[in-house]
């Protein structure tokens, strides 16, 4: 039962953050609220028992892209505030009407639920889903070298602009 509250805190504390980056006027009060949601998110997966993705959850987007965000806002010292103007568009009022559409069929349809693994977050777990020799060896080979190739391309496109 306390597993439970402590979701739905965290879940609350992850929605009015996300609200938070989309309705404050001042940006770095966005990436900050941003950095609380992705934390938050990061909470939850580790309520769920996944604590693997939890970790990675605040490594990258936490750790990785929040810092990136700051680090941009800070050095380019542009005008933090961001100019709305008021509109009369029918944008918001049609997201809104599908939204609460989209929410009466989620709530509305009988969903069957699929059988995963009983451990889904675990180290083990994934290590065994991600490098299963017997099956998945060929496509997470093809995949590197698709990376190796796109980053022999980028350094080769780096040193051309560099040299001229």
């Amino acid at each position: 039962m306390m597993n439970i509250i402590v979701f739905f805190i965290i879940s609350a504390i992850t929605v009015l953050s996300a609200i938070a980056v989309i309705s404050t006027q001042r940006i770095m009060h966005s990436v900050l609220s941003l950095a609380v949601m992705l934390l938050s998110v990061a909470a939850l997966y580790a309520t769920l028992n996944a604590e693997f993705l939890a970790v990675i959850q605040v490594l990258v987007y936490a750790g990785g892209v929040v810092v990136l965000l700051l680090f941009a806002t800070m050095l380019t010292r542009s005008d933090l505030q961001i100019k709305r103007e008021p509109s009369d568009d029918i944008k918001p009022a049609a997201a809104a009407v599908f939204a609460i559409g989209l929410l009466f069929y989620i709530v509305g349809n009988n969903w069957e639920s699929l059988k995963g693994p009983e451990v889904v977050g675990s180290v083990k777990n994934i290590g065994m889903l991600i490098f299963n020799v017997k099956k998945d060896v060929i496509p997470f080979e093809i995949i590197s070298l698709v990376l190796l190739a796109a980053m022999v391309g980028a350094i080769f496109l780096g040193r051309e602009e560099a040299g001229q």
